[in-house]
């Protein structure tokens, strides 16, 4: 008689009804039930690759950052010695985003999350460098410091480039 892998129990063939487990389907059984198999499996990767090894580690996640102790942002577990097979507990570590970036390039600078800002005035950008009112006279004109401006009793299409105003051709 064999014994289950995980709780040494001695193995004996399922019923099903009133059918008995078929004898071959016995013989290959080295567990006794589900609940065994997945506790002898625990911090084992069956198919040893990249993604079921990170899927391995992030079981070790801690609940906030080793670096800076943040607990309020998106978490990775980083390998010491960059090997993402070696999943033993002194080789993992949790760390932030920003704080990943920085083990693995040590020149990285975290940014602000601010926008840049518009390359005619000091206000934040909205899409390619423009801030909104640039953006709106470069659809509506064909340039970003086009503006209309009333000559007279007519309105005519100028440029101002925050000094003077120019003729727009």
């Amino acid at each position: 008689m064999t014994n289950c892998k995980a709780c040494q129990k001695e193995l004996v063939r399922k019923r099903f009804g009133q059918r008995l487990e078929d004898n071959t389907a016995f013989q290959k059984r080295v567990f006794c039930n589900r609940v065994c198999m997945s506790n002898f499996m625990e911090g084992q990767i069956k198919v040893p690759n990249q993604k079921n090894s990170y899927r391995q580690s992030s079981k070790a996640a801690q609940k906030a950052c080793e670096m800076c102790s943040a607990s309020n942002k998106k978490l990775h577990v980083h390998h010491k010695d960059e090997n993402p097979m070696n999943n033993a507990p002194s080789n993992l570590m949790t760390l932030c985003v920003s704080c990943h970036r920085r083990c693995h390039s040590p020149n990285y600078q975290a940014t602000t999350g601010l926008p840049k800002a518009c390359a005619y005035c000091d206000q934040p950008s909205v899409k390619t460098g423009l801030c909104a009112t640039h953006l709106t006279r470069l659809k509506r004109f064909g340039h970003p410091l086009a503006k209309k401006r009333k000559i007279g009793s007519e309105w005519v299409l100028m440029l101002h480039d925050g000094k003077s105003w120019l003729p727009f051709p």
